[in-house]
């Protein structure tokens, strides 16, 4: 069938219509898998400027943890937020991390990048998103392996550094990989080895590697990645010169950094204040009243809780879309603060390490 200049005319406006209203565009690519996602962003600046939005990332990603099984390579996703049928997510809910066929764990995940290793010295940076790789190549002069923390903030700009802590031609040092020029650079300056205890833990956030020192829990270390800074400040692990907590661990959400803290009664969630200036109290849970809410045969062989059953804890935009994510009784579950219940989101098949690995989908190039 034959179009005349007429028909031509008409249609082409129409279409010019559809792609310049905004939010009929989100709409649209809303519906489309990552992977097209990620071949769209070449289009043009604007589609490229939606497709990286954070806000765009949370509504249409899936959203949650890789939960490692007692073999290092082999993993568990469970996704948090329903947004995704199971069947369009591109992450399956079991899997075996492999590279070039060789068996991989996961060292950090950061704003849907994962650091892996293979060992005994292979550095991969991944996306599963988009079923991405890199080899990275080792730091020269790395004869034992130490610590590795990535930094990637989308928001800010398309390149990730990969930081290392430790030994380096006889000495520690501290080395940062850029994806920009794909070079290690060993600091000038020298970090006592003591203050990087707990490195490994570290997580990213506002330009650098949040941890608590291993030996010093009450002392939370920052190393600010742009300018090879070292700075710490103290925790609420002591008022008033009475310890209040016995357990701490750092979590990141939504562009919060977050403390919590538990005691026997309580656990306290605090936030860092603007300008790394200190920590304030967010939210307070019973944990008598949240023990209440387990099933009779849960609560039998857990006498309390530790830190190590929090998998990560969710900053929502209202104040009753916030919750803990936690792991009990070989069950992973949701608790809303806010509202106080309790939801089962996944059942665990056989025994898991303590440690998680928060992630969202990303179109991230590696």
């Amino acid at each position: 069938m034959k179009t005349t200049a007429e028909d031509s005319s008409e249609q082409v406006p129409s279409t010019h219509v559809v792609l310049s209203n905004h939010d009929l565009l989100i709409e649209i690519l809303l519906r489309l898998p990552v992977v097209s996602l990620h071949v769209f962003k070449s289009v043009s600046r604007n589609w490229s400027s939606i497709i990286t939005n954070p806000n765009f990332t949370l509504r249409h990603s899936p959203f949650g943890l890789f939960l490692p099984r007692q073999s290092f390579s082999e993993y568990d996703f469970v996704q948090l937020y329903n947004i995704i049928p199971a069947n369009r997510s591109p992450l399956p809910t079991t899997f075996t991390l492999k590279f070039d066929s060789h068996k991989a764990e996961i060292l950090h995940s950061c704003n849907g990048l994962l650091l892996c290793r293979v060992r005994p010295d292979k550095l991969y940076v991944y996306n599963p998103s988009i079923y991405r790789f890199k080899a990275v190549e080792m730091i020269p002069e790395c004869r034992v392996m130490g610590s590795f923390r990535m930094a990637f903030d989308p928001s800010k700009s398309s390149h990730y550094k990969i930081v290392y802590a430790g030994v380096v031609s006889g000495s520690f040092q501290i080395g940062t990989y850029s994806s920009e020029t794909c070079e290690w650079k060993i600091c000038k300056d020298q970090f006592p080895l003591q203050r990087f205890r707990g490195f490994h833990q570290g997580i990213y956030w506002n330009d650098a590697i949040h941890w608590l020192h291993n030996a010093n829990r009450a002392l939370h270390c920052r190393f600010d990645v742009e300018h090879n800074c070292l700075t710490s400040i103290n925790t609420p692990k002591i008022l008033n010169g009475k310890e209040v907590h016995f357990d701490q661990r750092l979590f990141e959400s939504h562009g919060c950094l977050l403390l919590l803290c538990i005691d026997l009664q309580r656990m306290s969630i605090y936030e860092m204040r603007e300008g790394d200036s200190g920590w304030s109290v967010k939210y307070i849970v019973n944990l008598v009243e949240f023990m209440m809410l387990l099933p009779k045969t849960w609560r039998k062989g857990l006498r309390w809780l530790r830190s190590n059953h929090v998998r990560c804890i969710m900053i929502g935009k209202r104040e009753e879309d916030s919750f803990l994510v936690m792991e009990i009784y070989g069950k992973i579950v949701q608790y809303k603060i806010a509202l106080k219940t309790l939801r089962k989101l996944y059942e665990l098949e056989s025994f898991h390490s303590p440690v998680s690995f928060q992630f969202i989908a990303s179109v991230a190039g590696v």
